[in-house]
């Protein structure tokens, strides 16, 4: 591995070293209020989770395989239970009404939260960062700094890895990739557009699973390439086209919230349906409720789609 990076390798693995200190000590500073959780504080929890899994994979080579494959594993676990709970703190800030909707999001809040937080006691009780602390110590030394060229090439293959599989479906760029010695990335296919484009209008559209797990696996990889070009931006600089990535994941980020949106209002209103029918025995209460519900659902497929996908 080591071979193939160049003569910057062992640069490249102190200056890592040295990120994953950094990130790994933000990571563990951040803790949102367990009782309530805000916006804010959830979604720098997140962030810092973000940063860290990004830290991992970017600096990969110079760890453990089987351990880096253990801990991103682990961290998963915690972004999905983050990334749910901001969804729904989001959702839960966009409902104006004091109905039955925001008593469920409430509820669906307290539940997220408590996965977070045996995502987050689990990491430790396995001494993961502890770990990670560990290995990245016996690598961190401020001889990064005098490599130059030879360690600013070896970010550039590095990046170059990484744009190639989680950046090949996605349009523009091509020179700012091909300047860091990329084969230019092919643009996106027409399926793969129509996907990113696909908005349900009606009352009897819906998302389905494949676009709704399409347009979720370009998001993450952008939210990792943007992270990723940050990490490497005091060796590379302008060479990264951060802002473009920057201002596509705003727009994936949108499209994603609202068919996320969609999807947890609609899985509410039929678990809402289905808890009066056994209550009561019929639906006549659950009309008015299911008013309610439709009307959100259906502010949010009239929403302007973000222009560019």
């Amino acid at each position: 591995m080591a071979r193939s990076y160049g003569a910057g390798y062992n640069a490249f693995c102190a200056y890592g070293a040295e990120q994953t200190l950094a990130v790994l000590e933000a990571f563990e500073a951040i803790r949102p209020d367990p009782k309530e959780p805000s916006l804010a504080a959830v979604e720098a929890w997140r962030r810092a989770a973000v940063r860290l899994q990004a830290c991992l994979t970017l600096f990969s080579p110079c760890f453990p395989p089987t351990r880096i494959a253990f801990w991103k594993r682990r961290l998963r676990r915690l972004l999905r239970a983050l990334n749910a709970l901001h969804d729904t703190l989001r959702l839960l800030q966009a409902i104006e009404s004091q109905g039955r909707i925001r008593l469920r999001l409430q509820q669906r809040v307290e539940s997220l939260l408590q996965k977070a937080r045996m995502a987050w006691e689990r990491l430790h009780r396995e001494h993961i960062p502890n770990e990670i602390r560990g290995l990245a110590k016996r690598r961190a030394s401020g001889k990064w700094q005098t490599m130059g060229d030879a360690l600013q090439a070896c970010a550039q293959m590095r990046w170059a890895e990484l744009a190639r599989v989680n950046l090949k479906w996605l349009e523009g760029e091509q020179r700012s990739l091909a300047s860091l010695g990329m084969t230019p990335l092919p643009t996106a296919t027409p399926n793969e557009v129509r996907e990113l484009r696909m908005t349900p209008q009606t009352e009897g559209e819906a998302w389905t699973k494949e676009a709704l797990h399409a347009l979720e696996t370009r998001w993450g990889r952008l939210q990792l390439m943007v992270e990723v070009g940050e990490l490497l931006a005091p060796l590379l600089g302008e060479e990264l086209p951060l802002q473009s990535l920057q201002a596509r994941y705003r727009e994936l980020d949108a499209l994603r919230f609202r068919a996320r949106a969609i999807e947890q209002l609609a899985q509410l209103k039929e678990a809402e349906r289905a808890l009066t029918l056994h209550y009561q025995g019929h639906l006549r209460g659950f009309r008015r409720i299911e008013q309610e519900f439709n009307r959100w659902i259906e502010h949010f497929r009239s929403e302007r789609v973000a222009e560019g996908l």
